[in-house]
């Protein structure tokens, strides 16, 4: 006779309550209601693999997460959830990790605001930690609204717990959004897997809402929305400050926690950072990730050897780890600084060397520490090799680029004009050793190139100078800039740090296009309002031109700031590495602005108890004048330079 389960399987183990364990592992959560998590062993191809079985109470045996979750949904379980279970042998359940001796201790800063107690620890020293009102929410400023009614959302009608993605309208929003990636094909597998998100998806995850009527808690996609679940601890670094890490093992694609904090205008924003310090702003620039999707697509769609007029991209030495930050109009492209606290430490990398050497065999692919975001210059993700073959199309149409500090620069009429010539470097300041490079030239007696040069004077010049605010770039003649100077006149802002929330790290082909033509619809002065069309000149300059989706939002030309130095969650304390463990995901889950998704953190890869937490601020090096930031991370592919 089959077993067939239901409700009743459950009944001897059954809580009544079910918040009885909260604040425990959520990975040993299960083992606490008499399920048995049992490690097996196998020889396939001559080679030895692991692979991990759950056995309920009432004895089936649950061999993957297909199955895990079909028994949930049988027994009507609403106390023990899906992402409580790991099938990655390596993740051990009952490691937990275990502080060194104290000479400060609180057991949780956030005064219960949080489900999960968040502790604080400093080994070091006696210091406590800075005094910040804690919050899990998101606090709009003055001129900030955001339209949380159920009128402005889309709902599904689903009973199955959303598992069908079909017929789930949350899962659609998700998945439809994957059509503005290059290629404009629908990845059917987007979206949440089984309560995980191995990768990050730029387009943005649509979670369920207060307008569905699935149910809360056995809902499939729903999960950042829930909140903390993975015990964490502040704690004292050596030389970093404060950081984040994990007090039991972590599994792969696991959500972590979000960055709360006050969301700010980008006015109110230059204010704040200049009078307080910008080193916990975080821009919200969704939008523009995307439409730099997009524009690195069109461009490969539509360019030809007759468009362009800029340096070749395919024939030269593109260095991959220049990560570029979205940059509102009139402000110089803003990245994250953390004010000497960033960088993880070689001993947060650590990793335990039997797992390692376990981990090499047919579940290698499934549980592999390589993301999109660890290793920038093999990155195996063909979403990220999309990006790169757009962006160095891209650079074609865009003139002069640089490949590392993501800056570029569009001279339009100067279709004869030689590119200068861009050697590999492995300075911090390309832009000074370009112009070095052009001095050197000039001094050589090279009869070709200064003819070059001198003609192209008379077509189009452009020009760098520093001076106390910003970097400036002018082209063309000078009544020509003065007609400029008077458009521009107010505009230019002093720099800002910002980390940015975008999801994935852009490629150098696209990196900043600083403009040198009048403003247009959609962009102006250094500003990523408008797409840079053909023969350089923002905008498009006709019918075709593109117009920046913020734009449609009340006329809204830059994104806004998410600030957690006063007041924010535990987000705040996540440290920097050139090789994080964490990558960032916005996630739509109270509202469908684009402009406010939930800035998620997300795991990609396993990670061991006691392991410090980071995530890639992706911010541009000397963004901002006169400050510089050395990186401590002490990673193998370490930048060496935060700011």
């Amino acid at each position: 006779m089959v077993h067939t389960c239901q409700p009743t399987c459950l009944n001897r183990v059954r809580p009544p309550n079910p918040d009885i364990h909260r604040g425990k592992n959520p990975l040993l959560t299960p083992l606490l209601y008499d399920f048995r998590r049992m490690t097996a062993r196998r020889k396939v191809n001559r080679k030895m693999s692991f692979h991990v079985i759950y056995k309920a109470p009432c004895g089936l045996c649950l061999r993957n997460m297909a199955e895990i979750q079909n028994y949930l949904f049988q027994t009507s379980c609403d106390f023990i959830f899906l992402e409580m279970f790991c099938l990655d042998p390596y993740v051990l359940v009952d490691r937990p990790f275990q502080p060194q001796r104290a000479f400060y201790y609180i057991q949780d800063i956030t005064c219960g605001r949080e489900d999960i107690p968040l502790s604080c620890v400093n080994e070091i020293d006696s210091t406590p930690p800075p005094k910040v009102a804690y919050s899990k929410e998101r606090i709009p400023e003055d001129g900030v609204y955001i339209n949380t009614s159920p009128e402005f959302l889309v709902g599904c009608d689903c009973t199955d717990g959303c598992r069908d993605k079909s017929k789930c309208s949350c899962h659609q929003l998700t998945l439809q959004a994957t059509a503005c990636t290059p290629g404009a094909q629908i990845n059917p597998n987007a979206g949440y897997l089984h309560k995980r998100l191995d990768e990050c998806l730029p387009t943005g995850v649509y979670e369920c809402n207060k307008r569905c009527k699935c149910c809360v808690q056995m809902c499939t996609n729903r999960l950042v929305q829930h909140g903390l679940q993975v015990r964490l601890q502040l704690f004292k670094t050596q030389n970093k400050g404060w950081g984040i890490r994990c007090l039991d093992d972590v599994a792969k694609g696991s959500f972590v926690c979000i960055y709360a904090g006050k969301i700010l205008t980008d006015d109110l924003a230059d204010k704040e950072g200049l009078e307080m310090g910008d080193e916990y702003f975080a821009n919200l620039d969704h939008i523009e990730s995307v439409e730099k999707i997009k524009e690195g697509y069109e461009s490969e769609a539509h360019c030809s050897d007759s468009e362009g007029n800029g340096v070749d991209m395919s024939s030269m030495k593109i260095q991959p780890s220049a990560l570029v930050s979205a940059n509102p109009v009139g402000r110089p492209p803003k990245m994250a600084g953390q004010g000497g606290r960033s960088g993880g430490s070689d001993s947060s990398r650590e990793s335990n060397d039997e797992d390692d050497k376990d981990s090499k065999s047919d579940d290698e692919s499934d549980s592999s520490d390589d993301t999109f975001v660890k290793d920038h210059y093999n990155s195996s993700s063909s979403v990220l090799g999309s990006y790169t073959t757009r962006g160095q199309s891209k650079g074609n149409k865009e003139g002069s680029q640089d490949s590392k500090d993501g800056m570029s620069a569009s001279a339009g009429g100067a279709d004869n004009q030689t590119p200068p010539f861009m050697p590999e470097e492995t300075g911090n300041s390309k832009v000074a050793s370009w112009l070095t490079s052009q001095g050197m030239k000039k001094d050589s007696g090279d009869g070709k190139s200064q003819a070059k040069m001198e003609a192209a004077k008379k077509q189009d010049v452009i020009t760098i100078s520093d001076s106390d605010d910003v970097l400036t770039i002018s082209s063309g003649s000078d009544d020509n800039n003065k007609e400029r100077d008077k458009l521009t006149h107010g505009v230019t802002k002093r720099p800002v740090a910002v980390k940015s929330t975008r999801g994935i790290a852009l490629k150098s082909g696209h990196s900043l296009v600083v403009k040198t033509g009048t403003p247009a619809a959609g962009g102006g002065p250094g500003g990523h309002g408008g797409k840079t069309g053909p023969q350089g000149q923002p905008g498009g300059g006709g019918d075709n031109a593109h117009r920046n989706t913020r734009l449609f939002f009340d006329g809204e030309e830059s994104c806004y700031i998410i600030d957690a130095k006063l007041e924010g969650n535990l987000g705040r304390y996540l440290n920097h590495s050139c090789s994080p463990n964490l990558f960032v995901q916005n996630v739509f889950v109270d509202t469908h602005d684009l402009r406010f998704p939930w800035v998620a953190l997300f795991a990609s890869e396993r990670i061991r108890a006691g392991t410090e937490l980071t995530w890639d601020y992706a911010y541009e090096v000397g963004c901002v004048e006169g400050k510089e930031l050395l990186c401590c991370c002490g990673s193998t592919a370490c930048r060496g330079r935060l700011l």
